[in-house]
């Protein structure tokens, strides 16, 4: 039961939420499915979700809409909000009247958040999941502006609260670590939707390491594709899959060439559910500049799938070394490729790390806790 004090929710027994969830688009990352998860989660206990994007809706907003939640989209031009976009956001907000703003990276918050302020919406959270670079005076202001709305705000994980402290945009005591979760799949999923190597023209006997990620700079896939043209001269028996697209696959496919190992390498592309190409890996492998806390890297786990990642942002926080991975520092080219030949020598090294890491996103990571996690956050600000 619910019933409003002003321009507060007062929340009794069972209650059901008005949540909205802001994003700049619902274009595919890390970010964008945990939102549509937190959609399925709310719908499935009975409150009214809308995702708000600032700038387009995205490939994810049928899925989003499939879950029950509303897509709306303000359509926003490159650059600083208008006047006319200012106007036309609060007029939104104004007719949904949530309960709860969840608001997902800066760039939501400052103009979402600052409009539920003036508002005086009941709750606005904000959740940062990546690492940003504030050294410019602007992108400092815009961040200090955009922080003071949030009644709460969260970091998907310790090295992302630590930058924001370091620059002094929130004080350490006004974050909370709150990890990403992903739906666990089941044995029967993993078996049925495994793609197979004859469909993909791979051998038997070789050895298939992949990755998802955006194909862009900072995730580094030159340094695999590096890797893979190295053992492949050894003589090995190796093949590559790298699921997902961006602005680099052009410059990646041309090295690929380049390093004589295009029948080698296997370019996915955009996959709205890649667990069909984590299910047929031998070992995942994320070789970035930086990461906040990948959600491909969750799906490798629940699939039992032995990881290998550069020690960057989160994942040392993530990752306890030879137990649920590998850690590399970023870069180190050399020991890389002997960490993926020992381990494509080692079948029981590899199941080892999978199922370590199968039982360490079961325990912490299931999107179910995570969702109910966020939710009780909510009730408490709303209480």
């Amino acid at each position: 039961m619910e019933t409003r004090k002003g321009n507060y929710l007062i929340v009794t027994g069972a209650t059901h939420l008005n949540v909205v969830h802001a994003v700049l688009s619902l274009d595919c990352g890390g970010l964008e499915r945990l939102v549509l998860h937190l959609c399925m989660q709310g719908i499935a206990v009975g409150d009214k979700v809308t995702v708000l994007c600032l700038d387009h809706p995205g490939e994810l907003a049928d899925e989003v809409r499939k879950t029950g939640a509303e897509v709306l989209s303000l359509h926003r031009k490159p650059g600083l909000m208008s006047l006319p976009e200012a106007i036309h956001l609060r007029t939104i907000l104004k007719r949904i009247s949530p309960d709860v703003i969840h608001c997902h990276q800066m760039g939501a918050t400052l103009y979402v958040g600052t409009t539920a302020w003036t508002l005086r919406i009941p709750a606005v959270v904000h959740t940062e999941h990546g690492n940003h670079d504030y050294s410019s005076w602007r992108q400092r202001l815009l961040a200090t502006i955009a922080f003071r709305t949030p009644d709460k705000i969260y970091c998907v994980s310790q090295d992302i609260a630590n930058n924001l402290v370091k620059h002094r945009l929130v004080a350490a005591q006004q974050l909370t670590v709150q990890v990403n979760g992903i739906p666990i799949p089941t044995e029967e999923q993993l078996r049925s939707s495994a793609l197979t190597r004859e469909k993909l023209g791979i051998d038997e006997q070789a050895i298939i390491y992949g990755t998802v990620g955006r194909l862009a700079r900072v995730k580094r896939q030159e340094r695999l594709l590096s890797a893979i043209a190295t053992l492949a001269g050894q003589g090995r028996k190796v093949h590559l899959l790298l699921i997902g697209e961006g602005p680099q696959r052009n410059e990646l496919e041309n090295a690929a060439a380049a390093m004589g190992i295009s029948h080698l390498v296997h370019f996915a592309g955009f996959q709205l559910e890649p667990l069909p190409y984590i299910a047929l890996l031998d070992i995942f492998v994320l070789t970035s500049d930086s990461e906040g806390m990948p959600m491909a890297l969750l799906e490798a786990w629940a699939a039992r799938k032995a990881v290998v990642v550069t020690a960057v942002g989160g994942l040392p926080d993530l990752v306890a070394e030879d137990k649920t991975g590998l850690l590399l520092p970023p870069g180190d080219q050399e020991r890389l490729v002997e960490v993926l030949a020992a381990l494509a020598t080692n079948s029981e090294h590899r199941t080892r790390l999978g199922n370590n890491g199968y039982s360490l996103v079961v325990e912490k990571y299931s999107a179910e806790k995570i969702a109910c996690t966020y939710r009780s956050g909510y009730l408490s600000l709303l209480h």
